[in-house]
């Protein structure tokens, strides 16, 4: 990033193949597409997960964000048991990718997990410790009607980011952004960086997780 009145940022295009990601929401179905490339980003031919794990707070276990076929789902509340959790991603087979959805992972947890699990947390509400991650995706902005959201970006990117980054630049940014329908990303290799959304996140349910979802929705309605 430059100083001068025309502030560039380059496209994010990096692998994140072992890195702990951050999504840091609320990511809303106002349009289509609204979740960053994550699927792109971590993805890697010659080395491809060998398990892959699901922590949700929603009660019949499948995710929203990253909708996929997972070797195992746990189901998170106030009392779960991570002891159990940690028991499976100690033996699992590397490299696997453990994908967090609504679900507020303890401090304790990033020393014990291999260097070799992938980690992709979305979370809505912000969160206090931004150590581990190595790179934070920011759900678009698009309007200024977020503009609580988007101080909270920037005092985030004040913790992480280390180049200068004014309020003017940001709002510059965020305004360039809205036209072109993108997001803004950090990571610890490339800085701030945007990104284009993607339609899907995922690869396709399985006819028993369309059932599943159906029957919850039925309960609900």
């Amino acid at each position: 990033m430059s100083n001068t009145d025309t502030i560039q940022l380059e496209s994010f295009n990096q692998s994140l193949h072992g890195a702990r990601i951050l999504c840091q929401g609320p990511f809303t179905a106002n349009r289509k597409a609204h979740y960053p490339p994550i699927l792109d980003a971590i993805h890697h031919l010659r080395d491809p997960f060998k398990k892959k794990i699901l922590l949700t707070n929603i009660p019949f276990g499948l995710s929203v964000s990253m909708p996929m076929n997972y070797d195992a789902t746990f189901h998170v509340s106030d009392a779960a048991d991570w002891t159990l959790i940690l028991t499976y991603l100690t033996y699992a087979p590397k490299p696997n990718l453990l994908v967090a959805e609504g679900v507020s992972l303890p401090d304790g947890l990033w020393s014990k997990l291999a260097k070799t699990t992938t980690v992709v947390n979305f979370v809505a509400q912000p969160i206090l410790n931004l150590r581990p991650y190595d790179a934070i995706f920011f759900a678009p902005i698009e309007d200024t009607v977020q503009s609580a959201y988007s101080d909270h970006v920037y005092k985030i990117l004040q913790s992480v980011y280390k180049a200068s980054y004014s309020m003017k630049e940001h709002k510059e940014i965020l305004q360039e952004l809205r036209v072109a329908n993108a997001g803004l990303v950090w990571t610890r290799e490339s800085g701030v960086c945007w990104y284009d959304p993607v339609e899907t996140n995922g690869e396709k349910l399985t006819g028993k997780q369309l059932s599943e979802l159906f029957g919850f929705l039925s309960t609900v309605f």
